[in-house]
């Protein structure tokens, strides 16, 4: 079985790495550019691991590189935020809603959001067959906070 990580910087590599230990071959290190790596990517994909920031996590889950914030507001009332919680970040950018998410302490959206990436990028990659857990990382920390698994 080939098992890769794909990363959105060092620093999410050191998260991951910190819980899973895999080699250093296994880490593809993509930048924001973690979606059109996937996409390009030729090797076999049995299994995937993507550790990443939120903007990222919030793209897989919409299947768009840069998501919008429209397309994040849906994505979040199926995760379980009412309207009315969302009510005053509706002229927010798709990265200020994650500390409110983050230090409410909301781990059940963020763990939805994953499971939700998880089921998109397995989908958008089903030629493949590919098995994928989604991970949500804080990079100043470093830290694995939600995941798909």
């Amino acid at each position: 079985m080939t098992e890769w990580v794909f990363v959105s910087s060092p620093a999410a590599k050191d998260a991951h790495k910190n819980l899973y230990h895999f080699s250093e071959t296994s880490y593809i290190i993509t930048g924001e550019d973690l979606m059109e790596s996937l996409i390009g990517f030729r090797g076999n994909l049995s299994r995937l691991h993507i550790a990443s920031t939120w903007t990222i996590m919030v793209g897989l889950a919409i299947w768009r590189a840069r998501p919008h914030r429209g397309d994040m507001f849906l994505l979040l009332r199926n995760a379980g935020i009412s309207a009315e919680e969302l009510a005053p970040f509706r002229e927010s950018e798709v990265g200020d809603i994650f500390p409110w998410l983050y230090y409410g302490k909301r781990f059940d959206v963020l763990r939805r959001i994953c499971q939700t990436a998880k089921a998109s990028t397995e989908r958008h990659l089903k030629e493949k067959d590919t098995r994928v857990h989604c991970h949500l990382v804080v990079e100043d920390i470093p830290q694995i906070i939600a995941s798909s698994l």
